[in-house]
């Protein structure tokens, strides 16, 4: 064992076991201080073994996961960039780079992983699931199907297969499949994220019974957690709007961090005719959500209403940047540019009728 590790054990077994802590004149050790220093020490450990042995491509990928916990992927991309520098073939470093170029939408940087990686293992379950996901970057719902169908067919016990499947079916506006595969998914894992797409598509398919269906058995599976937005979503949906915009709003308050709860609160207001808070929230969700097509529609939509249309259209334009196929989007837009056309007939109908009755001779006496 080298000297190194022996004195990182000693602080790691320190820190986590310590000594017994008194009252008194000396101040108590707090674990999240210990835990936070241990990790310190361990990073600055894996960083020195990095410049020790820059080939050991395992200490790059355990120093990137710790920037990846705390939500900094750009330096655990960086670093990975330098691990394939040193070891350009190796398929741990490539399959993480492109986990972290996938969750950023680097696709460009992804394309050139994933070509390293095909060559190297073309089977590869984690290759097979990155480039399905690069594929639903890219609104290829084709290539996104074939990749996530191979994935099944290696391995048809892996929920997050299903899920890629039914994500590519929702881009081919295929939703009754979509919703199968996502049910699929929650058979096999009853996670969150599961639920939360197959609760999702229920609602957007109309179908109301088995949208509380999975929302009730999921709350019992989970009776800690009280999935407030989901329930505000229901009751929105199925007409019963004071109920929702009352969970949706007391929501706010128990999870600040559920962004589609302004969203949300948009459709209701919208439903309502309330201008102002319709864009007040719409434009909350928005600022977190800078690709939220749905949300851009209805504030076109609302910016419409009253007349903003040049807002309006460019509005439906940037929904159709983000997805050329949203459906609402284009309609939308179709709508918008109808009335504008038979708003400007009406009033060039108008300013020639002023024209001709200007033109009219004034009835009047003649004087000798």
């Amino acid at each position: 064992m080298r000297p190194c590790i022996c004195v990182f054990f000693l602080l790691s077994v320190f820190a986590f076991t310590g000594c017994e802590q008194k009252n008194g004149m000396h101040e108590l050790v707090h674990f999240d201080d210990v835990n936070k220093a241990s990790e310190e020490v361990y990073i600055r450990f894996l960083t020195e073994e990095i410049e020790r042995y820059p080939e050991t491509e395992e200490t790059y990928i355990k120093l990137a996961k710790i920037y990846e916990q705390h939500n900094n992927l750009n330096k655990a991309i960086r670093l990975l960039q330098d691990a394939e520098k040193e070891n350009p073939e190796s398929l741990d470093i490539l399959i993480n780079l492109s986990s972290y170029y996938l969750a950023q939408e680097k696709i460009e940087e992804l394309s050139r992983t994933l070509n390293k990686i095909r060559i190297i293992a073309p089977d590869n379950m984690d290759f097979l699931k990155l480039s399905a996901g690069y594929a639903l970057l890219l609104k290829d719902f084709t290539n996104a199907i074939f990749f996530a169908n191979r994935a099944m067919l290696a391995n048809p016990y892996d929920d997050e297969n299903y899920f890629l499947r039914g994500s590519a079916q929702l881009i081919n506006k295929d939703s009754l499949n979509a919703l199968n595969s996502f049910e699929e998914a929650y058979k096999l894992k009853n996670s969150y994220k599961n639920f939360s797409k197959v609760f999702d598509v229920s609602l957007a398919i109309g179908d109301h019974y088995k949208a509380r269906e999975y929302l009730e058995e999921f709350s019992i599976k989970n009776p800690s957690e009280r999935f407030c937005y989901q329930w505000g979503a229901y009751y929105n949906d199925i007409g019963d709007k004071d109920v929702a915009k009352q969970i949706l709003l007391n929501c706010m308050e128990e999870k600040p961090d559920e962004e589609r709860i302004n969203y949300e609160l948009g459709k209701i207001y919208y439903n309502v005719n309330n201008i102002d808070s319709t864009l007040f929230y719409l434009n909350l969700y928005l600022d977190t959500n800078p690709k939220g097509t749905g949300a851009y529609v209805l504030k076109a939509k609302t910016l419409e209403k009253i007349s903003y249309y040049t807002d309006a259209r460019n509005l439906f334009n940037t929904a159709l940047k983000i997805d050329s196929t949203s459906t609402l989007a284009i309609q939308g837009l179709q709508n918008l540019e109808r009335k504008v056309a038979y708003l400007r007939l009406v009033n060039r109908k108008e300013e020639i009728q002023r024209e001709v009755e200007s033109l009219k001779p004034l009835k009047s006496k003649v004087i000798n």
